[in-house]
């Protein structure tokens, strides 16, 4: 019950950052069309970056510690892995993201995001050893099938412009998914400090980029600067911060596929606002990878395994968590950062890849 509680709060983060990021393309396609790809990346990052150091600052006032220190804790592997992430899923991936704006409709952008899920999970299983199931597998296929479906035009002859943004959609993903799986190793430093150094990092060498080779665009004002860095703030900061602690609580390939959930919340937005021609096959390709994420949620996984002797630092509660049994005077439900130890156990449950759970195996999950 403890685990299943666990595994239920990681899905709900990584559906509420999928939601939140869902909806980006919609939200720069309507308010942020005057400014040039490097410098949209760049806002956008600078925005999650800006409101995420806001909130971290007020954290320290309150608390008196400030979550920055834990940068200092890093090993050499571990700040190789961050830089990893950085370059990846901060400056390279949204550069690629955003170029397909002008050349791809957000309804299409958002189908083809689910791609990020399938190459999150086969960069988990091939590199980091991470199990997943028949019913995993079969969701990733569909998924992948539901991408393929979406590219097919309305006329029957695929235009040039339509398969560059497409591409960039689908390089988009494939650095995500390197970036998510590195995230998910730096476990020692809060959500809230990785995706803030992530932004302050990736946004000022985006808008460094869009300056030395763009400029500013003739288009482009200050006034609108401020919806990319507002939507920056809240469909990347926000949004990343719930997905790095899924990504800590139900594993790299779990929580890309709950996270395929979001590209469902552009679609309707694209409808909703921006009034896009969109044909039969793509409705079809939707309800497709809407099938694809009713397997995962069905998905149940339980074997015996044993934790072997760890002494690391992250954040963690005590309340409906078996793995921090370690006695203190903390509220058992507050979220709390310090070092401790666990001891060797061995039981069966319920549980997902997460930081207590990466054991290679060759169990069989139930389906």
């Amino acid at each position: 019950m403890k685990n299943q509680t666990h595994m239920q709060k990681g899905a709900f983060f990584a559906l509420f950052a999928a939601a939140l990021f869902g909806i980006s393309p919609v939200l720069a396609k309507l308010w942020t069309q005057a400014l040039n790809p490097p410098l949209l990346a760049g806002l956008l990052y600078l925005g999650s970056g800006l409101g995420l150091l806001l909130l971290i600052s007020l954290q320290t006032i309150s608390s008196g510690k400030n979550p920055l220190i834990s940068l200092r804790t890093l090993t050499p592997r571990l700040r190789l892995k961050l830089f990893g992430a950085i370059i990846a899923g901060g400056i390279l991936a949204p550069l690629s993201f955003v170029a397909s704006f002008q050349l791809a409709s957000a309804f299409e952008i958002s189908l083809l995001l689910n791609l990020e899920t399938v190459a999150t999970a086969a960069i988990a299983v091939v590199f980091f050893n991470e199990h997943v199931s028949r019913r995993v597998l079969l969701s990733m296929g569909l998924l992948i099938l539901a991408a393929a479906i979406s590219t097919i035009p309305m006329d029957g002859e695929i235009p040039v412009v339509q398969w560059r943004g497409s591409a960039y959609v689908v390089l988009a993903c494939l650095f995500w998914a390197i970036d998510n799986n590195l995230t998910r190793e730096v476990e020692d430093v809060p959500a809230s400090v990785l995706t803030c150094l992530r932004g302050l990092s990736a946004g000022t060498f985006n808008i460094l980029i869009s300056l030395v080779f763009f400029g500013i665009g003739p288009k482009a004002s200050w006034p609108s600067y401020l919806p990319a860095l507002g939507i920056g703030a809240i469909c990347y900061g926000v949004s990343l911060v719930f997905f790095v602690e899924a990504l800590r609580s139900i594993g790299s390939s779990r929580t890309a596929t709950y996270f395929a959930v979001g590209p469902f919340w552009g679609m309707l937005f694209a409808l909703l606002l921006l009034s896009e021609k969109t044909a039969t096959h793509q409705y079809g390709a939707a309800v497709i990878g809407a099938l694809a994420i009713w397997l995962l949620h069905r998905e149940q996984h339980d074997h015996l395994h044993t934790h072997e002797p760890l002494t690391h630092s992250h954040a963690h509660t005590h309340e409906n968590d078996d793995h921090h049994e370690h006695p203190h005077e903390l509220d058992p439900g507050k979220p709390h950062v310090h070092a401790h130890s666990h001891k060797t156990i061995s039981h069966a449950h319920r549980h997902s890849p997460d930081i207590h759970h990466r054991h290679p195996h060759k169990a069989v999950a139930k389906n």
